[in-house]
Formats: structure tokens, sequence, C-alpha cells
């Protein structure tokens, strides 16, 4: 009779020490569960307010971009129209010198293009119209003029995308060039949209290339990081691909 008794006391000591274990395991498992949803609706926060700022900080860039095209095109514009009346001013009145000033004219009319140009480019509304292939045309265009790079500019169709995402991507293919410009030392940059319905942009140049892992690491690559978290806004993934030596290319396809 004792003997069944210790064995009774053992077995249900056992159960409670189970069920006291299984317990602790489900609370630790609650706990975590709700460790990690909370972890998520964090995470998700903090994307969606770093989507939020990155939206404002377009937002404001574009406001000014349009404020300064603006006071180009009406300021500067203005003055250099007055300077070119006065210098065909005097061309009728001092026929003697027209020869001598009819260069000044030329090179006022071009710096008049350029204005524009430059001008029409930093306001986005044009965009709310014109395709982003005409714009991205009319960059090449310019960059040509400079005589730095040869430049291939293979288009495809046009792209089916809103307006944000035209603005979006016409200002990141602006960045790249300048980039380019600024720290490729190449002779060549490769420019392809591929045709079909969703849309890929790729900007290639045989310059001196860099280690992306080490260069997004460093605050000189904060500008690239931008570059990519910017396009995520419009819903494009932007990757960079670059060895030293080797250049670099630069793919933005529409998810």
């Amino acid at each position: 009779m004792f003997k069944n008794d210790i064995e009774i006391t053992i077995l249900v000591t056992t159960l409670v020490i189970l069920l006291l274990v299984c317990g602790v395991i489900i609370t630790v498992f609650i706990a975590n569960r709700r460790h990690v949803i909370q972890e998520v609706k964090i995470a998700r926060m903090e994307a969606d307010y770093e989507k939020e700022l990155r939206q404002a900080e377009h937002e404001v860039q574009e406001r000014v971009l349009s404020n300064v095209s603006r006071e180009l095109h009406d300021n500067l514009g203005q003055r250099l129209t007055v300077i070119k009346m006065h210098v065909e001013r005097h061309k009728i009145i001092n026929a003697g010198i027209k020869e001598q000033i009819d260069p000044i004219t030329a090179d006022i009319d071009s710096t008049i293009g350029e204005l524009r140009q430059i001008s029409r480019s930093l306001n986005s509304d044009f965009l709310e119209k014109a395709n982003l292939l005409q714009a991205m045309e009319d960059e090449i265009v310019r960059l040509r003029k400079l005589g730095t790079y040869t430049i291939h500019w293979q288009p495809g169709d046009e792209p089916q995308l809103n307006k944000d995402q035209r603005v979006m991507m016409f200002r990141i293919f602006q960045e790249t060039l300048n980039n380019i410009l600024k720290h490729a030392g190449g002779s060549n940059i490769f420019i392809t949209v591929s045709p079909g319905e969703k849309f890929v942009l790729q900007v290639k140049d045989d310059g001196v290339g860099f280690d992306v892992e080490e260069k997004l690491k460093l605050a000189k690559g904060s500008g690239l990081n931008n570059m990519i978290k910017r396009a995520s806004i419009s819903n494009i993934k932007g990757t960079i691909e670059s060895t030293p030596g080797k250049g670099t290319t630069l793919t933005f396809v529409q998810i």
C-alpha cells in the first residue's frame, strides 16, 4: 500500500512538473510571438515613416527645382533677351560693326537656348504631358555637347509610368549621368530602355568602377543609397553592379 502511494505521488509530481514545463514553454512561445509581432509592427512603421520622409524630400526638391526653373526662365531669360535687343539695336545704328557683333549675337542666342533647356529640365511640369524618353533624349543631347563621353543610346517604347514615376526616374537619370561625369573617368556611356510592359532602365559606363559593398558603407555612398531608396518609393527596384577598373552598371526595374 505504501509502495503504491509513493508511485502515485511520483506520477502526480511528474505530471505537475510536465505541466509546469509545458506552461513555461507556452508562455515563452507566446511572449516570443508577441515580441516578433511587435518587431514586425515597428519595422513596418519605420518603413512607412522612411517612405513618407523620402516622399516629402522628393516633393520639397521638386518645388525648389521648379522655383529655380521659373527664376531662370523669367529673370535670366528676360535679361538675356533685353541684352540681345540692345546688341541688335547697335548693329542697326552702327552698320560697320555688324560683322564684329554677329558672333556675340550668336553666342547670346545659344545661351538663351541652353538656358531654356536647363530651365525645362528642372521643371517637372513638362513631364505631365511629355514622355519620359523625350526628356531623357534632351538630357543626352545636352551631355553630348560637352564632348566628354561617347553616349550609346538605345531607347525602347515609352514605358507605362504615372507622372510621379516619370519624374522620379528622370531625376534619378539626371543624377546618374552627373555621377558618371564627376566620378567615373571613362569614355563611353551605354543607356538602354528595354521595350515591354515593365520599365527597365540600364545605365553603364566604362570608368574606374568601385567596390559596391565598401562604397555603400562609406559616407560617399550615401548618394547611391538615397537613389535606390527614392526609386523604391515609386515601386522601382534599383541595383548597382561595379568592379574596380571595369566600370559601373545601374539598373532600375519597375516592380
